[in-house]
């Protein structure tokens, strides 16, 4: 007879601390003193510690240039702008992913139009190539919790139709698609180095392409002129030089650690995704869980587990109350995503710039507006089988661990009944 659940005043199942992440070492301690002594105003100028980054990025993209920003979004902000996309542009986008995946439409006047996602819960290429009209500029894909969306179609379709293919691999780098990085699939590629992270600097971004114009074009939007100076050759781009621009280099301490890290980043990729394929292994066949779908043909970083819950295999418990009660065996789990972006008021009010803009821009020729039913697939993972716990420390030895979160799940299912009398609460 499985235990008392801790909800109900039994022990808990999971017990074993967490895995701190960032992994602090020695060495990240000294390269990040080094850059301290090594530092002066020259930050602002090519090279130094955060042109060494930046070769470092390209190089283990597989990609001809790197642009190091103070953020993944910064960086997602300057894809979008580089694309070309602006006043009365359409850019799609996935309403399952966290805000800064769509916001850098917003911050370009363009207009987001949101495509359903597929079983992998990344873009479904079929939904997006239903979405593009004569307005749309760009695609941003996104690589949610590790796993790559399906590329090949991707890259067709926007092919197809001259557009712009941006990749937001913030929570996905390393992840392979047929072989190749994701990041350098599509026409431009942007990460994130935040503290929860696979290269963890605590903050930054970045960005990479093969593409020079798209290169010279971010340099001049984003980096201080003593950098555009010597770095941006072509005539168009240097007409426009000048300090007007937006501030969005990396910090050059958080370059310097974000450098030493990536060095790290497949081994703990690795590890993670071990520990977490055999986690999956362990939650296969118990009701009313379905462990994590991997794609063919891809390698799955994991910053994130993602499951299905099925609810009528738990007679039909809430997913809030199974919360509730995985949570009071010591897991933090719940939904990321919560309610898909383009229900969120926001987008529901057209409120961004405070005046409809960008959906009532001068330039927009038709009005763009979101209902409930437009991303089904999406609109159901979040509001009833969508499950989710942060990884983080996982990239080391804790079978001990896995096995009790493993017996969560196994303790929690077992007594649907038991849960059921809860007072219903949001998760």
């Amino acid at each position: 007879m499985a235990e008392k659940l801790a909800i109900k005043g039994g022990p808990k199942a999971v017990t074993e601390p967490w895995p701190s992440w960032p992994i602090l070492t020695k060495r990240d301690e000294e390269v990040v003193l080094e850059a301290l002594r090594g530092t002066g105003t020259d930050v602002v100028a090519p090279g130094g510690v955060i042109g060494a980054f930046e070769a470092a990025l390209a190089q283990y993209q597989g990609s001809k240039f790197a642009v190091a920003t103070n953020g993944g979004t910064q960086a997602l902000d300057l894809a979008v702008a580089v694309s070309g996309a602006g006043p009365g542009d359409e850019v799609i986008c996935t309403p399952y992913s966290w805000g800064a995946s769509v916001a850098c439409v917003l911050h370009n006047n363009a207009i987001p139009i949101f495509a359903d996602i597929d079983k992998t819960l990344n873009l479904d290429p079929d939904s997006v190539n239903e979405r593009i009209t004569k307005r749309t500029r760009a695609i941003v894909v996104v690589h949610i919790y590790g796993q790559p969306a399906e590329m090949k179609p991707l890259v067709e379709i926007a092919h197809d139709n001259n557009l712009v293919l941006i990749e937001d691999a913030a929570q996905a780098m390393g992840a392979t698609y047929r072989g190749k990085k994701v990041g350098s699939i599509g026409d431009i590629g942007c990460f994130s180095f935040q503290a929860s992270k696979h290269v963890p600097a605590l903050e930054g971004g970045g960005l990479v392409t093969d593409n020079e114009d798209y290169y010279q074009h971010a340099l001049i939007l984003a980096m201080h002129p003593r950098r555009q100076e010597a770095q941006v050759g072509a005539a168009g781009y240097r007409r426009y030089i000048d300090s007007s621009a937006y501030n969005f280099r990396i910090h050059p301490l958080a370059a310097a650690l974000a450098k030493e890290r990536l060095g790290k980043i497949d081994e703990l990729n690795a590890a993670r995704e071990k520990n977490c394929t055999y986690l999956n292994g362990k939650l296969k066949g118990l009701p009313g869980i379905r462990p994590t779908y991997v794609g063919p043909h891809r390698t799955h970083t994991y910053h994130m587990v993602a499951l299905s819950y099925v609810k009528k295999e738990l007679g039909g418990l809430p997913r809030e109350n199974f919360i509730q009660a995985m949570r009071a065996e010591g897991l933090g789990i719940g939904h990321y995503v919560g309610v898909p972006i383009h229900l969120r008021p926001r987008f529901q009010d057209h409120y961004y710039y405070g005046k409809g803009c960008p959906w009532t821009c001068p330039f927009a020729d038709r009005l763009v507006t979101y209902k409930e039913g437009d991303c089904p697939v999406a609109e159901n993972v979040c509001k009833e089988t969508g499950l989710t716990f942060y990884t983080g420390g996982l990239a080391v030895e804790c079978k001990k661990l896995l096995d009790q979160i493993a017996y969560a799940f196994e303790k929690v299912t077992s007594q649907p009944e038991e849960i059921m009398k809860l007072p219903e609460k949001p998760a």
